[in-house]
């Protein structure tokens, strides 16, 4: 834009004196537009593992069987791209609890929350207004698959949250 301002001036600096046998010669550099494209492309995360966790003290009726994942409709819980989810089943094919590799938990405590260790590491734990309680920790380094997020699915009473979130084991890396 300089330059074309610069351009007209000269031109007119030029043109005002001259006589009808003089030639004027202008020259302007060609406009040059640069467009910035608007698509990006993001790589997905990869998988984590499968959580090291085994989930033993748990109430009657849950734990029996297995669930088939692909036929479980994904949550605000469990869509996160990238993460692992443990089903845990009731007796009667409905979820029980989801153990979430990758993640923290996807919405925060609207309410209090309380604390307890999970295989020697600080958890978050409460209920929701969706009636799930939730449990969320990380361990080191803190990287994305070292984050943990377990759901329990109505219904639960807090006794029995607690008693099944004290009652892990590490079985793994």
């Amino acid at each position: 834009m300089r330059r074309l301002v610069v351009a007209i001036v000269l031109l007119a600096a030029c043109s005002g004196g001259a006589g009808a046998d003089e030639t004027t010669t202008t020259t302007t550099d060609p406009v040059t537009t640069t467009t910035v494209s608007d698509t990006t492309t993001t790589q997905p995360p990869p998988d984590c593992p499968r959580a090291p966790y085994e989930i033993s003290d748990l109430p009657e009726g849950v734990g029996q069987g297995e669930l088939e994942s692909e036929s479980i409709e994904p949550d605000v819980w469990t869509s996160v791209p990238g993460t692992n989810t443990i089903f845990v089943p009731r007796s009667d094919d409905t979820v029980a609890i989801a153990l979430i590799r990758g993640t923290l938990p996807a919405i925060d405590w609207p309410a209090e929350k309380g604390e307890v260790t999970i295989d020697g590491t600080r958890a978050a734990v409460g209920p929701h207004p969706d009636g799930t309680w939730v449990a969320g920790w990380f361990e080191e380094p803190g990287e994305r698959c070292d984050l943990y997020t377990m759901v329990f699915y109505p219904p639960w009473n807090p006794e029995d949250v607690e008693s099944a979130l004290l009652g892990m084991n590490r079985v793994g890396g």
